[in-house]
């Protein structure tokens, strides 16, 4: 597969997560919270506190999209292994950081106001562990991008 065929892929699915994005964040983010707020009328008064907790998540997650299409953006111009990529893996891995843990604070303030039950506790604290191998994940890639941009600069250097 050639540079500009994977980046248009890695652009593409990147859009198809933010639009994923949007129908979650927008359409049934407020529905499933109306729908529990009214199911449950004593934790009716953490629907607008949760409504925006979810939106700064989402706000997080696209800005890690965001980085991540400027990866994508170098990869078609054939170049993978640049400072600019290495720098936008390094702030992926500072957002996903970031992510875990304002999932671990939600995690905390539900058992603070007494409104965590077992498995929102494990969905929550499972999609934290994610945000932190994400993290490392993205910080081994930068490291290892720009310890490449590295090498193919002393090359360029001796030929």
């Amino acid at each position: 597969m050639k540079q500009m065929e994977v980046s248009k892929w890695l652009k593409v699915i990147t859009v198809l997560t933010g639009i994923a994005g949007l129908f979650f964040f927008f359409l049934v983010m407020p529905v499933m919270a109306h729908d529990i707020a009214v199911m449950y009328p004593e934790a009716a008064y953490l629907l607008w506190p949760g409504m925006i907790y979810g939106w700064g998540i989402g706000v997080i997650c696209y800005a890690i999209l965001w980085e991540f299409w400027k990866v994508c953006v170098e990869i078609g111009r054939d170049n993978s292994f640049s400072a600019e990529n290495a720098r936008a893996f390094a702030v992926i891995s500072r957002l996903a950081l970031v992510l875990a843990v304002v999932w671990f604070a939600g995690v905390v303030f539900l058992a603070l106001v007494h409104a965590l039950g077992a498995a929102l506790a494990f969905f929550m604290l499972l999609i934290a562990f994610v945000s932190v191998v994400v993290a490392v994940l993205s910080a081994a890639l930068s490291h290892l991008v720009y310890k490449s941009y590295e090498m193919r600069q002393e090359n360029e250097l001796t030929i």
